[in-house]
């Protein structure tokens, strides 16, 4: 019996991916029928219809009318309802053109052959001639007119509508600037929010290969569902730009916006600092709107706050006032020529504060009001004044300094908050809000950003998380700057010192000095500052090295000023080294001086120090009463009779007093150094009378309390306006 063999022929296994093709390739083939074989079918089936139209129509002339106007109508629409269906599919141009055209001639063929028939060779012919260059052109561009174009709808914006659920926003339309920005009109559909587009933005990012805040997007107010994202797809500012030089040389504070950089799309970053101008565009605010600038260490503050103090510095109509308590010289040493005053320590800094509060924007308001003025406007007999507060975390969280920061606006004043974290415990959350205005430098958390920007920039994807690896870059809002910019990153200008120095320097021509309402109500801070003609470049005849010295000696300023009040000048630097040489002492010495002084106090606790009447007493022991006609000890009076003051008498003195202070500079006082005047009134209870002199004194606004306790701040002259009469 033989063995039975069988043999199995091995076939190669296919792969899932060669299944997958086979199907795509079977579905394909309908789709290739119907895309090349379609217009043929149309061209010869066509003028059968066609003719059996005409047979009918052609015995009523009605009859034939009403299917020819029907024939026109019905290709009307299909053509329409063809352009519909490709624009909701995001065809291309040509795409559209061809389908368009098709529907047009088919309708027009139609129409003609139904009216006219094809009996004749004539029209026949022209049928199948016309059909036939038409099924050509089609095969044609189905064949070689969609290459590259296939699958483009499936493009990355498909793809983004798959991966992260944005069915609902549709693209309508985007273009570039040229300048590696792309802009792009969004339309969020049925019900969809900006918010929810919003969120989606880092995935978005992470779509399409752009790094965080690159996408950014606006929503316009009268239409939510209307957004335009915008997406940056390249840095244009790695690089920097070049200060141009001073924008509008000694033109008015108030005529032109100031440039403080440039955006990354090619654009200017302007602001409106007084808030007045009625520029192209669109920088008028109507508002003074005081500005917090924020950013850590080394993000670039002080080189934009330097552009912005040198440009203003080159026009008329602005006096500067510089506060910085930390490193003046090193922050702003190269424009301190620009600084109308100059503060540089805590007390001043405070006294400025207050004296700016009190009578300084008193007086300038009643002046504008004398002119009929609601607000500070170019031409009016007033400088505006630029203050900037650098490392403001030392002092800003003063009353004066929020008051100044709620009623200066109008009196024609901008405040500038440089700080690194405007967090509550470095300032004043009231004081933080009464700034309307931000800049937000580089922060090493990102989110920080919401302590200055307002709400509508966070949302619209702004964040500055790049910490100080981006010196200059920015984002800024208020200020007389477009919403739709808020969100757009920006770099200040670059310049050398020495090229800022220089600028500054020329601008002396043309500043306005300080009008004289702002000067008297500033009183002795004003007489008394420190200012300078040149500035502190290294490498200058200003700027000299202290010279060496064997033992601590005070420390030679290091700038000179050339001109300002001495007593100011000396108290702009240390006297003395902080380091100071250590001192060997000996051990004999030490305990010499240690037996004398236990000496000294063993010889004061051996002599009783109430020797008499009480020698021995003890706390057990009861004291006898004194006598009924023993004589009572009554404290003599302050001064004698013929010394006293009668109460006007004492008013004035304590006024003429606190008006010599005033005059001579003397910021505060304690309630002691007037008691050799207080305790002379002819009163049983001098005191009392004082209590009510110094509270006429605080409401008056003529002192106010001091940080210090126990003290209290000089504020105005007593004597002025009559006060003392």
């Amino acid at each position: 019996m033989g063995r039975r063999t069988s043999y199995r022929t091995s076939r190669p296994r296919r792969s899932r991916r060669e299944v997958d093709v086979n199907i795509e390739n079977g579905a394909q083939e309908p789709r290739n029928l119907l895309k090349y074989g379609g217009p043929w079918a149309v061209t010869l089936a066509g003028g059968i219809v066609v003719e059996g139209l005409h047979a009918i129509a052609v015995t009523n002339p009605v009859t034939s009318s009403l299917t020819s106007l029907a024939l026109a109508a019905t290709g009307y629409g299909l053509t329409q309802f063809m352009r519909t269906l490709d624009l909701r599919a995001k065809v291309d141009k040509q795409t559209r053109i061809l389908h368009t055209v098709n529907c047009a001639t088919v309708t027009a063929g139609a129409t003609l052959g139904t009216v006219i028939g094809l009996e004749s060779a004539a029209t026949a012919g022209a049928w199948l001639l016309a059909g036939t260059g038409m099924s050509i052109a089609n095969n044609l561009w189905s064949a070689f007119g969609t290459k590259g174009k296939e699958g483009k709808g499936e493009g990355k914006w498909a793809r983004l509508e798959s991966e992260i659920n944005l069915a609902k926003h549709e693209l309508k339309e985007a273009e570039s600037n040229g300048r590696g920005t792309v802009i792009a009109k969004v339309e969020a559909k049925d019900g969809a929010t900006a918010d929810e587009f919003a969120r989606k933005l880092p995935a978005m990012a992470a779509a399409l290969k752009v790094g965080v805040g690159r996408i950014t997007h606006h929503v316009n107010d009268d239409d939510v569902s209307d957004i335009t994202m915008r997406v940056q797809v390249a840095d244009l500012l790695k690089e920097g730009v070049k200060w141009p030089g001073p924008s509008a040389f000694g033109s008015g504070f108030g005529d032109t916006p100031l440039p403080l950089g440039r955006y990354e799309d090619g654009e200017d970053l302007l602001v409106n600092i007084p808030g007045i101008l009625l520029d192209p565009k669109g920088l008028a605010t109507g508002n003074v709107e005081h500005c917090v600038a924020q950013g850590t260490n080394g993000a670039g503050k002080t080189q934009g706050n330097s552009m912005l103090i040198t440009e203003a510095a080159t026009r008329s109509e602005v006096s500067i006032a510089i506060l910085d308590c930390a490193k003046p010289d090193q922050d702003y040493g190269h424009v301190r020529h620009a600084a109308d005053m100059w503060i540089t320590t805590e007390g001043e800094v405070k006294r400025f504060f207050k004296q700016l509060a009190g009578p300084v924007i008193k007086n300038r308001a009643a002046y504008l009001a004398s002119k009929g003025l609601a607000r500070w406007e170019p031409g009016c007999g007033l400088n505006f004044l630029l203050i900037v507060c650098e490392e403001a975390a030392d002092y800003a969280d003063g009353e004066s300094y929020a008051k100044v920061l709620r009623t200066i606006r109008a009196a024609g004043g901008w405040v500038l908050t440089s700080i690194q974290r405007a967090t509550h415990d470095q300032m004043d959350t009231t004081a933080r809000s009464n700034h309307p205005a931000g800049m937000a430098y580089g922060l090493a958390d990102g989110a920080e950003a919401a302590y200055v920007l307002p709400p509508e920039a966070i949302e619209a994807g702004a964040f500055p998380g790049w910490g100080n690896r981006k010196p200059g870059y920015l984002y800024a809002a208020g200020l007389g700057i477009p919403q739709e910019r808020w969100h757009v990153v920006a770099r200040t200008y670059y310049a050398e010192r020495d090229t800022l120095a220089a600028a500054v320097t020329a601008g002396m021509n043309v500043r306005t000095p300080m009008d004289e309402v702002t000067r008297e109500a500033f009183g002795p801070l004003w007489t008394g500052r420190t200012y300078f003609t040149t500035p502190l470049l290294a490498g200058s005849s200003t700027a000299a090295a202290p010279a060496p010295a064997p033992a601590p000696a005070p420390r030679p300023s290091e700038t000179a000023p050339e001109q300002g009040n001495a007593g100011d000048q000396a108290g702009l630097h240390e006297d003395l080294d902080d380091d100071e040489e250590e001192v060997e002492v000996s051990e004999e010495v030490i305990q010499k001086e240690t037996e004398e002084l236990l000496e000294m106090l063993e010889e004061l606790l051996q002599q009783d120090p109430e020797p008499g009447a009480y020698e021995g007493l003890s706390v057990e022991e009861e004291i006898t009463a004194p006598a009924d006609d023993a004589p009572l000890f009554e404290l003599p009076p302050p001064v004698d009779e013929n010394e006293q003051f009668s109460q006007e008498e004492c008013r004035a003195a304590i006024l003429n007093r606190l008006h010599e202070w005033f005059t001579t500079g003397k910021a505060s006082f304690e309630p002691k150094e007037l008691s050799d005047l207080w305790l002379r009134v002819a009163l049983k209870t001098p005191r009392n009378w004082w209590n009510r002199l110094r509270s006429e004194l605080l409401e008056s606004g003529v002192i106010e309390d001091s940080d210090e306790y126990g003290q209290y701040d000089l504020v105005r002259d007593p004597l002025a306006e009559n006060n003392g009469e």
